[in-house]
């Protein structure tokens, strides 16, 4: 559902729609299957990585940018709770936990930029080919 309502908000054409949304499902529900004990940020960047990929390669078949499948794609893995988490522990005066969840954040945000230029390294646009 969420997924929809990003393809929605950010305009997908209605032919690519259904392509947007499996992307968007797949970065959600791929957040979650790695196990307990693997770092957030190591997941997110794996995560970034293969959406990232899969968007230039839905971009070579379609003919459209890979921004149009991979920001409404990418929006699962921003670390807002992260923040807001940080902030809400900031006014608690609880500035050692605040500084973990903030932390924690920036290593999400890191890591999501990481994996998207990777990804456009390993699979390059058909401009730079």
């Amino acid at each position: 559902m969420a997924a929809a309502c990003f393809a929605i908000v950010f305009r997908t054409p209605r032919r690519y729609f259904v392509h947007t949304v499996a992307l968007g499902m797949l970065s959600g529900v791929a957040i979650h299957l790695f196990p307990p004990h693997v770092h957030v940020g190591f997941s997110t960047f794996c995560v970034a990585l293969v959406v990232g990929c899969l968007s230039h390669l839905l971009a070579r078949a379609t003919g459209k940018p890979a921004q149009a499948f991979i920001i409404p794609s990418v929006m699962f893995l921003v670390p807002g709770a992260y923040l807001y988490k940080g902030f809400a522990q900031a006014i608690a005066k609880e500035y050692l936990n605040m500084g973990e969840s903030f932390l924690t954040a920036i290593s999400i945000t890191l890591a999501i930029s990481f994996g998207l230029l990777l990804a456009n390294w390993v699979v390059p646009s058909k401009r730079t080919l």
